[in-house]
């Protein structure tokens, strides 16, 4: 069986565990902590680095995850505000029916492992890693369709949740130097993120599709919070199928809730027919994913159409700068998908020869 990939930055583990004996001590208000050598996790954190600890001290014993905010080398985002993953944490963990993890600990001063970083406590559960793709093989695979389909409806509860936390708890996502709605914002993002990663060298395809956007952005969307990578791989689960935990926020927005469910509808295409592979029997269709979306979150899935043609965009703009600037560990790929001609065909754009 393929194995799933393990990112590391190639940190020097002896000096982390070095720094974070007395930084963890000091948390724990104990005399000194013993640390066993870290991990990490397998098939997922590519976007930052996270280290997998456990710790003891005053007999007592306690697994973290660490999560590191990456370096130039390893920047998969553009604007990285890294504590706001951290923030969203606080203000989701415990309330409005959301799992996360629970966050412990922020330290911005970088001296300590050489960037930032915030100290989460470890959840123990399974991710369907997409690398190798949970369709074709691992323990999801291996299940039965009942248990998938519990593992399916768990998590659109989970996204329903999501989308009915008040604007209000989340205010501070809110990105108004990017405009004044979450759309609006999300664009003008988007579009500087263009100019980052590729700045003249910008696929002309690319400026055609933010050109399309523009044009035909929603008149009145839902505001509301969106979890940004809304995809069943960055979802933990216990043995009985249900969520433990939903990860990794980078992309977080207050674009609204429509936006996660063309994410995910994206990622349910791109890791099944776009890896040239059926859908796990048991995981929801796309009409059946849109109907319990709707009964969880008792939204309309208004303008879906202009989200998915979005969605397709910013994962066409995210595979292209992984491809052509981040280690090879760092890549990503879907085989025989393409998210830009398959977004000049949702906007029925002409798809220029040889675009991927």
């Amino acid at each position: 069986m393929e194995q799933a990939p393990v990112f590391s930055t190639g940190r020097d583990l002896d000096a982390a565990l070095d720094a974070l004996r007395p930084w963890l001590a000091a948390r724990l208000d104990a005399a000194e902590v013993e640390i066993d050598p870290p991990s990490y996790p397998q098939g997922a954190g590519a976007s930052n680095e996270t280290l997998l600890i456990r710790a003891r001290a005053d007999g007592r014993t306690a697994e973290f995850a660490v999560r590191i905010a990456p370096g130039p080398d390893h920047q998969m985002y553009y604007e990285p505000r890294f504590a706001l993953q951290y923030d969203i944490l606080r203000a989701l963990f415990g309330r409005f029916d959301v799992r996360v993890p629970e966050p412990l600990w922020f330290e911005s001063d970088p001296t300590v492992l050489g960037r930032p970083f915030y100290v989460m406590r470890r959840m123990r559960g399974r991710v369907p890693v997409s690398m190798p793709v949970y369709n074709s093989s691992g323990w999801l695979f291996e299940a039965t369709p009942a248990q998938r389909r519990a593992l399916w409806e768990n998590s659109m509860q989970q996204l329903g949740a999501i989308h009915r936390v008040p604007i209000a708890e989340v205010a501070f996502v809110d990105r108004p130097e990017h405009g004044a709605s979450g759309d609006e914002q999300q664009l003008s993002y988007w579009q500087a993120y263009a100019d980052w990663a590729f700045g003249e060298k910008t696929p002309d395809v690319t400026v055609a599709l933010f050109d399309w956007l523009d044009a035909h952005r929603p008149a009145a969307s839902a505001p509301g919070l969106s979890w940004g990578d809304a995809r069943i791989g960055n979802i933990m689960y216990d043995n009985d199928f249900q969520v433990l935990g939903v990860m990794d926020w980078e992309q977080v927005s207050l674009a609204g809730p429509v936006a996660d469910l063309a994410w995910w509808l994206l990622f349910d295409e791109s890791l099944s027919a776009g890896q040239g592979i059926p859908r796990l029997e048991g995981l929801g269709t796309r009409e059946e994913t849109i109907a319990l979306w709707r009964e969880s979150t008792g939204r309309t899935p208004d303008d879906l159409h202009w989200h998915e043609v979005f969605a397709r965009l910013k994962a066409g703009l995210l595979s292209l700068h992984s491809r052509c600037s981040l280690p090879p560990m760092a890549r990503t790929s879907t085989r025989h998908f393409s998210y830009l001609h398959h977004a000049c065909d949702l906007a029925g754009l002409v798809v220029p020869e040889g675009i991927r």
